[in-house]
C-alpha cells in the first residue's frame, strides 16, 4: 500500500515538474504559425467580382479564396518583422492572382504578432499542383530581435498549402 502511495506521490511530482517547466518554455521561446488555406469562394465574394468577362471560364467554381495566416506568439521578442522577396501578386502572376488585400499588425496586448493575406484566386487555367509549385517560390521570413541578438526563421509558402472544399 505505502509503495502505491508513494508511486503515485513520485508519478505526480513528475507530472508536475514536466508541466511547470513545458509552461516556461513556451513563455520564453516563441512560438509561430503559419498556414495557407485555400477553399471555394462563397457566393457573396464571386458577386461582387468585377471584370468576369476577361477570363475565359467565368464559373464561381474557378474561383479560390487563399488565406496566408501567420502568427507569432512571443514573450520578450522586439522589432518584430516580415520580409518576402516576390509578393503573392508576384508569385501568382496576374493570371491566377484577381484581388486581394493583406493586414499585418502588433497584438501588444496579447503578445502577438499577426500577418494575413486574403486573396481571390482565378484557378480556371491552372490546377491545384500548378498553383502549389507557384506557391513553392514563396519565401516568408520573420525577423526578430530577443536578448539583444538578432533572431531569423524562413518558411517556404508551397510547403504550408491546405486544400479545403
Amino acid at each position: 500500500m505505502k509503495r502505491k502511495v508513494i508511486g503515485l506521490i513520485v508519478t505526480l511530482l513528475l507530472f508536475l515538474i514536466f508541466f511547470c517547466a513545458g509552461f516556461i518554455y513556451l513563455m520564453v521561446h516563441p512560438s509561430m504559425e503559419i498556414r495557407t488555406e485555400i477553399k471555394p469562394i462563397d457566393d457573396e465574394t464571386y458577386q461582387s467580382l468585377g471584370a468576369l468577362e476577361y477570363v475565359e471560364h467565368p464559373e464561381q467554381q474557378n474561383f479560390r479564396n487563399l488565406l496566408f495566416t501567420f502568427k507569432f506568439k512571443y514573450s520578450n521578442a522586439e522589432n518584430i518583422r516580415t520580409e518576402m522577396p516576390k509578393s503573392f501578386k508576384e508569385l501568382l502572376t496576374s493570371d491566377v492572382y484577381w484581388v486581394g488585400e493583406d493586414t499585418e499588425y502588433d497584438d501588444i496586448d496579447h503578445n502577438e504578432y499577426i500577418v494575413k493575406q486574403d486573396i481571390v484566386l482565378y484557378m480556371g487555367e491552372v490546377s491545384e499542383d500548378e498553383l502549389v509549385d507557384l506557391l513553392n517560390d514563396g519565401v516568408f521570413t520573420v525577423i526578430w530581435e530577443e536578448d539583444g541578438k538578432e533572431m531569423r526563421d524562413e518558411f517556404n509558402i508551397g510547403e504550408t498549402v491546405l486544400f479545403i472544399d
